[in-house]
């Protein structure tokens, strides 16, 4: 066989496998939010400092309650803490080795590192749940309908995933 002509066959099937590992390996860690209905990935959000909060407004006492997250160094999402007015149906208390907190403005439970395999959210109809990251703020019941069930978690995705899914987001 010629010798450019394999040079050119080697580059081609080198370039294709880059292209594929490019494409198709998970290198882009990532916050995924999706319907588990329908197993939709309907938001994909970068979290630099790998941490975010989720509130939203007490069903029962009718106050805002914030619930602040990381990220741990396995990949799981851990509840830190949790911020509230006052207390109600479903405001946990404090356990041993938690901090409370009081202030003027809100009421904290501190130091829960509660790690949280699978992390589902049903969008409620009144609630106005909202998630933060830094000081951006994404309504979630302006992406979901209410009632929905979402799983939020943290993964790796590849290229092509991350490019499919804003592209059927638009």
């Amino acid at each position: 066989m010629n010798t450019p002509i394999l040079k050119k066959i080697i580059t081609f099937i080198i370039i294709t496998i880059i292209i594929i590992i490019i494409l198709f390996v998970p290198m882009f860690p990532r916050l995924i939010l999706n319907s588990v209905k329908n197993d939709k990935i309907d938001m994909i959000l970068k979290i630099p400092k790998k941490e975010f909060i989720i509130s939203y407004i007490h069903s029962v006492n009718k106050s805002k309650i914030r619930d602040y997250y990381n990220i741990n160094k396995d990949k799981d999402i851990v509840l830190e803490k949790t911020r509230f007015v006052s207390y109600g149906a479903g405001v946990p208390e404090p356990k041993e080795g938690q901090t409370f907190l009081i202030t003027d403005d809100y009421m904290e439970i501190d130091n829960i590192n509660m790690i949280i395999k699978d992390l589902y959210l049903s969008i409620g109809t009144s609630a106005n749940h909202s998630l933060m990251i830094d000081d951006k703020i994404f309504e979630l019941n302006k992406t979901f309908n209410p009632q929905t069930i979402i799983k939020i978690e943290y993964k790796n995705v590849n290229l092509f995933y991350y490019i499919k899914s804003y592209i059927t987001a638009q």
